[in-house]
């Protein structure tokens, strides 16, 4: 683990306000720390590794969140409690950690809603589900999706909203929809400095300009973002000066 960090060395980026409390998040919303389940942080050592560099940037735990996308991630709710639960006895205390999911828009979705058979985060009496549409074109199942998800009393979260082509193409149509949904929207960190190019970039900061997103996360993949992008990102949303991740306050350490 030490051959990791020593490659992240983060400067501490979170300015602090006059009443001495950081306006950087304490928790991360859609991150990939759950080792070897998907195409995210792919061993122990490099987990220990990210969570000591979120600690540095001032995070106290995060909510992680492994895909579910049947064809391309075959995991089920069993088979992420389990490599959660694993995962938990080998981080030290400190840093917590809360298990939800990643799903993709598709049928199977539909059906775990229907049987009951959702991960999400607790957040005093909401149940937090976050969903994933595809990047270029829009799935006709997706809105469905989170209203049906409303209609069995989750509260959904569309993931990285700024990453997808046609919102960002259409947004007089997209964003009006999306709200009357009842979904909230999530953006990534790195998106503001852009790590997904200049349009996810450009409507990222749109978006933080309007207030719009209810969640920020570091949709953290590799150990190496957090130096790269995600500390400079979390630089941009300190100084918008708007209270960052409000909606997990509540959650407990």
């Amino acid at each position: 683990m030490m051959s990791l960090l020593r490659r992240f060395r983060p400067q501490n980026l979170a300015p602090e306000v006059p009443n001495g409390a950081r306006l950087a998040p304490a928790w991360d919303f859609h991150c990939h720390l759950l080792p070897a389940v998907d195409d995210g942080l792919r061993s122990l050592e490099e987990t220990r590794a990210a969570i000591a560099g979120l600690s540095t940037l001032g995070y106290r735990g995060a909510v992680l969140t492994p895909h579910i996308y049947p064809g391309v991630y075959d995991n089920t709710s069993d088979r992420l409690r389990d490599a959660f639960q694993a995962l938990r006895q080998e981080i030290e205390a400190g840093f917590t950690l809360h298990l939800a999911a990643e799903y993709f828009a598709d049928a199977a979705l539909f059906r775990a809603i229907e049987q009951d058979d959702i991960l999400y985060l607790k957040l005093g009496n909401q149940k937090i589900v976050l969903v994933e549409f595809p990047t270029m074109m829009p799935n006709p199942a997706g809105m469905d999706v989170l209203l049906q998800l409303r209609r069995a009393g989750y509260q959904p979260v569309l993931a990285h909203v700024e990453r997808y082509r046609y919102v960002q193409l259409e947004q007089s149509l997209w964003l009006p929809r999306l709200e009357r949904s009842g979904a909230w929207l999530q953006c990534d960190i790195g998106s503001l400095v852009g790590q997904y190019g200049p349009h996810p970039q450009a409507f990222a900061r749109a978006l933080l300009d309007q207030e719009l997103p209810t969640l920020w996360g570091t949709d953290l993949h590799r150990v190496a973002q957090l130096e790269r992008y995600v500390a400079p990102g979390l630089a941009v949303l300190t100084k918008s000066g708007h209270r960052i991740n409000a909606a997990l306050e509540a959650l407990a350490a």
